[in-house]
């Protein structure tokens, strides 16, 4: 009797249909759609980068814009690789980024270790102080860089690049890099060094491993920053031989005209081994991230 009574209420003309799947379904519709519209805002600038760079040079000045090239072409491309010396300046760049990335990431992960097994006040005081460091505007320190490297005679050098780079990304990475081997346990180390290694045998065998994400994405982050560097590349150095990728992407800018196309084909090619380095190093990337957010 009481089956009988329950299916009545349930079948009553009056109840609402229960809506929660189709809520989410329109939820989640909704979301997808605000993600293509990021991903198309973020990729629309690199699109119109490429359509630039085949357009014809005539093309690339007309009113009103010409969205599609009529007859697309690579002759920019074939022009920057040929009157410019691109060779010369990606491995510049090569250099001074990678050569940056690697002590950067190095200190930092000394530092970090460090700081991460160092309690009281006194490490609260240092991690302040890398903080503070990072809130000084680098256009501040382009002169006395400048002073400092003329007397050391290292000015228009890749090595005052490199010095600089470090200089203003060690201090991010170290800070960076604090919450993830911060996470390791202490006991790990001390079961290290109970078992014959040394402190930095101890880092190296079992910190680093547990945080190796963490230091994937610290070596990408001031990878990326020394690649992209251009105001100390700008103050310090001056030879063609010396010369970076920021700066050859500057010069294609002349007094009273732009070349768009090579300009736009330059990029292109600049930003190649960024895209490359990035696909390695994705997973790894995204878990350094993901595990900074959580902790």
């Amino acid at each position: 009797m009481a089956t009988i009574t329950d299916t009545a209420v349930r079948q009553r003309p009056g109840r609402r249909p229960n809506r929660r799947p189709r809520s989410r379904s329109v939820g989640a519709t909704g979301r997808y759609v605000l993600l293509a519209l990021m991903l198309l805002f973020a990729l629309l600038p690199f699109a119109w980068m490429l359509i630039t760079a085949i357009k014809p040079a005539a093309e690339a000045y007309t009113t009103p814009i010409i969205w599609w090239p009529s007859t697309p072409t690579v002759e920019n491309f074939v022009a920057v690789l040929t009157k410019t010396d691109f060779p010369r300046v990606v491995l510049n760049t090569v250099i001074v980024a990678v050569s940056a990335a690697l002590i950067s990431t190095t200190v930092a992960v000394l530092a970090a270790y460090g700081l991460s097994r160092l309690a009281g006040k006194r490490a609260q005081v240092l991690m302040i102080s890398l903080l503070f460091a990072q809130m000084i505007p680098t256009v501040l320190l382009v002169i006395p860089y400048f002073l400092i490297f003329r007397r050391l005679g290292l000015v228009d050098t890749l090595l005052a690049l490199v010095i600089t780079n470090v200089s203003f990304t060690a201090p991010i990475a170290t800070w960076l890099l604090l919450r993830f081997i911060g996470k390791v346990p202490k006991e790990l180390d001390a079961a290290a060094m109970i078992d014959g290694c040394t402190r930095l045998g101890a880092l190296r065998r079992v910190v680093l491993p547990a945080a190796r994400s963490g230091v994937a994405a610290v070596f990408f982050y001031t990878f990326l920053v020394a690649w992209h560097e251009y105001l100390f590349a700008l103050s310090l150095t001056s030879s063609p031989q010396n010369q970076v990728a920021t700066l050859s992407i500057a010069s294609l800018v002349g007094q009273y005209s732009v070349s768009w196309g090579q300009l736009m084909a330059l990029g292109i090619l600049v930003a190649l081994p960024l895209i490359v380095l990035f696909l390695m190093v994705e997973r790894s990337l995204i878990e350094g991230l993901a595990g900074g957010v959580k902790g």
